[in-house]
């Protein structure tokens, strides 16, 4: 319609002299043309129109491999054009792909931090590119303004103090006031495992139990390091209560390791993080005692929605300090029906 009316405004000059003012309101015209044409560079530009959003994932571990296959399609739904890269656990990689995706002119990006204590470093790559943090939170929140940098994931200290919770209720049926606990553990330092451990020891102490721990190390995420560190502990034939871990896989590893010894029936409560689809089956089984749920699928939608937001400047939905959260869910044999496929 509005190259009609240039048409028409041209035809009116070349014709009639005294409508060359109709030429001003064509100018304005082509004005907000431009206007557009530089609102559409600033969100998608150089990509007809079509926002791209790259990622920066820590490495594919099942949890984060999920998320990953629930945050394509939702992606396409959107109309976003979107790329993974996998950090493969390496943070110099990861910041090197953050400034890959800045200097292709990506309208954001998603990461998932492989440290919580370079987010500053990542947004210092990203440049002028926002960046939605999702899964792991940057250690310095202060960084996470809604604008330039979001947070999107679940509050580590409940994951903990739910198994905390869980297990208190069993202990106390069992009458056992000073349980023995083997504690498996992700990485030493990360964020998350920093506080799933905390908020579950505190859990403990907060229910009034005085907790022994004869034994506590970190397969750092991995079922067979904690299948062969478990099968270790079994060999010293000492005593527990309980087994907990900082996510499904490690539990797994341990029930793993139950299985190779020829034991047919878990004699202890064995805990995981995630509520993955096989964290999920063993609490059916019932090799697993109990899960905490954390939702790949709210995670990854929410950075994608998070990060298409900032691209375009307007303001991310349900943010509260540069964060939206996610809920942790607590899966037991009573509920793990509605956690499965």
């Amino acid at each position: 319609m509005k190259k009609k009316l240039l048409a028409l405004g041209l035809a009116g000059m070349m014709m009639l002299g005294a409508l060359a003012g109709c030429g001003g309101g064509d100018a304005a015209t082509g004005d907000a043309n431009g206007d557009a044409a530089q609102a559409g560079d600033a969100a998608g530009g150089d990509n007809g129109g079509k926002l791209k959003i790259a990622m920066s994932i820590a490495q594919r571990d099942q949890y984060l491999t999920n998320m990953e296959k629930a945050m394509t399609p939702y992606a396409e739904s959107k109309g976003v054009e979107f790329k993974v890269f996998d950090a493969n656990g390496d943070i110099s990689a990861q910041i090197g792909q953050v400034q890959t995706a800045s200097a292709d002119k990506y309208d954001a990006t998603i990461v998932v931090l492989v440290n919580n204590d370079a987010a500053a470093e990542v947004l210092q790559a990203a440049g002028d590119m926002p960046v939605a943090f999702v899964n792991r939170m940057p250690t310095d929140v202060s960084i996470l303004d809604g604008k330039k940098a979001t947070y999107v994931g679940s509050n580590e200290l409940d994951s903990g103090k739910m198994q905390a919770e869980y297990l208190a209720e069993y202990f106390k049926e069992k009458n056992i006031t000073a349980p023995k606990i083997v504690l498996f553990q992700g990485p030493l330092g990360q964020d998350s495992v920093v506080k799933r451990t905390q908020s579950f020891k505190q859990g403990l102490e907060d229910a009034g139990l005085t907790a022994e721990y004869v034994y506590e190390d970190t397969a750092e995420w991995d079922r067979a390091k904690a299948m062969d560190k478990f099968t270790q502990f079994l060999g010293s034939g000492k005593e527990f209560d309980a087994v907990v871990c900082n996510n499904d896989d490690m539990a797994l590893g341990c029930i793993e390791a139950y299985t190779a010894s020829g034991t047919t029936e878990i004699p202890v409560p064995i805990v995981g993080i995630d509520a993955t689809e096989t964290g999920c089956e063993a609490i059916k089984a019932g090799t697993m005692a109990f899960t905490v749920f954390q939702n790949p699928k709210a995670q990854g939608e929410g950075a994608i929605d998070a990060a298409m937001s900032m691209a375009k400047g307007e303001d991310v939905a349900n943010i509260e300090d540069g964060v939206v959260w996610i809920p942790f869910e607590p899966v037991s044999a009573d509920n793990v029906a509605d956690y499965m496929g």
